[in-house]
């Protein structure tokens, strides 16, 4: 069993890192596992942080990385109770808490990761304005979590498979296992009624949620969209999220605001469904929960095949595209699967539904239960081959 669940933040807290480690805990303790979530107080460590990147300013070091720093590090672990250092340990972050801390503690740390740290240290990756010394230091300390700490389980192929080549770890440690959707389906709740946008005589909608709107590709799905009229095909996209002030008042996109999914859930899930594909064409993705929530919710899917995307985007419930991919190219996919009498559209949207109920996070949590009681997860969901032929 998981005995805590700790992430770089308040882990019991539904805002934190997308929902991923509130969800977690909720099934975890929904199948009797202890799952208390650490509650680091991050507004705490705010001053201590301009501190720390203002010293290391005047001596010339390079400001940024707190977070992997001793400094940051050793406090946050003197701030958790004693009693959450005992057995398994489940950790979102690389860093946190140091495998090693948890041993001199009496406890052992299993990593749920959607990336390594060492993979966004390329020269475009995430981490690339670190300083130098800082990235080194980080990627030293994640090898070492790695390599002495229990397991390590990626939520994709990208990601386990960085754990063994990039990081050390002795594959027999490695795994895989796709996280959740991160929102609560209704018991009873109807997936709802759209079909093929075309065909019922409405704008073919096309849905996209993140903050981080440039690298998540929205400028892209825009220019998509604009194709798509080219085609005589009428498309609007649709975002949830924070919406970018240079991008106000463009042709066709539709902006439904910030939806807080702890006070709107039935909203969120309404966005979800008024949409005929969710779209996510990153540059850099680790995973892509928002293809997993529109698969949730029983909408297809459309994407790049970039890092861990590849593994949320099912062939008989979406559109796998290689990075490069132009507009016009994606917009002619979609055309033909939604044009006017096409059938695609329609089979696309059934299998979508036939995904929704194997993407929850007891289901996750099951997984987890089969590795750590035998070591390995019998048929695990993997979206990337295909729905399974029934049994």
């Amino acid at each position: 069993m998981i005995d805590s669940v700790a992430v770089i933040g308040d882990a019991g807290d539904l805002h934190t890192w997308s929902g991923t480690p509130f969800f977690f805990s909720e099934a975890a303790r929904s199948v009797g596992w202890p799952a208390e979530p650490w509650r680091l107080r991050m507004a705490e460590y705010g001053g201590r942080r301009t501190l720390w990147n203002l010293a290391r300013a005047l001596t010339g070091r390079g400001i940024g990385g707190y977070q992997y720093s001793e400094a940051f590090l050793g406090s946050a672990e003197a701030s958790v109770p004693a009693s959450l250092w005992r057995g398994r340990i489940l950790s979102f972050s690389q860093h946190f808490p140091r495998s090693r801390s948890a041993a001199r503690r009496g406890g052992t740390v299993l990593r749920y990761i959607d990336a390594t740290f060492r993979s966004f240290c390329g020269e475009d990756g995430l981490a690339r304005g670190l300083p130098a010394r800082v990235r080194q230091e980080a990627c030293s300390l994640e090898t070492d979590n790695y390599r002495s700490g229990e397991w390590v389980v990626g939520m994709s192929r990208w990601a386990s498979e960085s754990a063994v080549r990039d990081c050390g770890l002795d594959p027999a440690r490695a795994a895989v296992i796709l996280p959740g959707a991160n929102l609560e389906w209704p018991q009873g709740h109807a997936f709802g009624g759209r079909t093929a946008g075309i065909d019922v005589g409405h704008p073919l909608v096309l849905g996209f949620v993140g903050k981080d709107w440039k690298r998540k590709g929205l400028p892209f799905l825009i220019e998509v969209r604009r194709e798509l009229g080219a085609l005589g095909v009428p498309a609007v996209v649709r975002c949830a999220g924070l919406f970018p002030e240079e991008l106000r008042g463009q042709a066709g996109l539709e902006y439904v605001g910030f939806i807080d999914k702890s006070r709107e859930p039935l909203r969120f899930i309404d966005f979800l469904v008024g949409c005929d594909v969710g779209c996510l064409f990153s540059s850099h993705e680790p995973l892509g929960i928002s293809t997993l929530e529109f698969l949730r919710a029983g909408v297809p899917v459309a994407g790049f095949t970039v890092e861990g995307i590849a593994d949320t985007l099912p062939p008989d419930a979406g559109f796998r595209f290689e990075p490069g991919t132009s507009a016009p190219e994606v917009a002619l996919a979609l055309r033909d699967a939604f044009d006017r009498g096409a059938q695609k559209a329609r089979w696309l949207r059934d299998n979508a539904q036939q995904w929704s109920p194997r993407l929850t996070w007891k289901r996750c949590i099951s997984e987890w239960a089969q590795l750590l009681g035998s070591g390995s997860v019998r048929d695990p969901v993997q979206p990337w081959r295909g729905l399974s032929p029934p049994s």
